[in-house]
């Protein structure tokens, strides 16, 4: 099911559409291992490695000594035991070691000489992708203009999103957009946001496949590094350079909130 909706304007296009995470089909299936030393059974578990205990109120941090008994009340050593990690959970905690309510959490950035700065506040989500005529009128989160699709090699995807039509009415008006697209062997590019402190490149990709079509949105926030590539041995020849993007969509600053102090 949809996990949500945006509004994406592509030329004649003015529609909402339902963002869903593209799924999988597992290729290769893993065998089914158990694992023995010995002989005997081996199970990976999370153990305690560093640890320490503080007084609630204080922070004040405590020496503990640690009495262990087995099922018939012998005392155990330490030495002899090991902590297993069955149920963990992740609190927000201040310096006297008082657990916070996390929706009161303010955020500030952190200066490069580690001082605070100013306080924060997220990216809104992404709630419309409007492609522009060109480059240049691009200056919102969210505003896309068309590249070349070889552009899209240049990134590594972190997520991928199916966007079709929330309406299947405007399916004609998306799908001659992405008819276009494809002959003109283009793509959209812009950034976007689901929220929270991270802004991603975001790419509009028309596919086809089996007589039927669907708009992607692929998000990235790291571009492809080949650091074993080599020379072309023998004789020299000219290599045709892949066109590359000069200008990437501006990234968003954090919005300052002038209203907080620093506590």
């Amino acid at each position: 099911m949809p996990t949500s909706t945006i509004w994406l304007k592509i030329g004649n296009a003015d529609v909402r559409v339902c963002k869903q995470r593209v799924g999988n089909a597992l290729l290769i299936q893993d065998p089914q291992l158990t694992e023995l030393v010995d002989g005997e059974p081996v199970r990976e578990c999370r153990v305690v490695d560093t640890s320490h205990w503080e007084i609630v109120g204080t922070g004040e941090e405590l020496q503990v000594e640690t009495i262990l008994k087995d099922s018939k009340g012998n005392l155990i050593p330490v030495a002899k035991a090991r902590c297993i990690l069955e149920h963990t959970k992740n609190l927000a905690v201040n310096k006297k070691g008082e657990t916070v309510d996390k929706k009161k959490i303010e955020y500030y950035l952190v200066n490069p000489d580690s001082s605070i700065g100013d306080p924060v506040a997220p990216y809104p989500p992404t709630e419309r992708i409007e492609v522009k005529e060109t480059p240049t009128e691009v200056q919102d989160q969210g505003d896309a203009y068309w590249v070349s699709s070889t552009m899209l090699e240049g990134f590594l995807i972190h997520e991928e999103y199916e966007l079709p039509a929330a309406d299947p009415r405007n399916d004609l008006k998306l799908w001659n957009e992405a008819d276009a697209a494809i002959k003109r062997d283009e793509i959209a590019i812009t950034t976007y946001s689901n929220g929270g402190f991270t802004q991603y490149y975001a790419f509009l990709v028309p596919i086809v496949k089996d007589g039927q079509f669907v708009w992607l949105l692929r998000i990235s926030n790291k571009k492809v590094e080949y650091r074993c590539l080599r020379d072309v041995p023998g004789v020299k020849i000219p290599i045709r350079p892949v066109k590359t993007l000069e200008t990437l969509p501006p990234i968003q600053a954090l919005l300052i909130i002038p209203s907080a102090k620093k506590k």
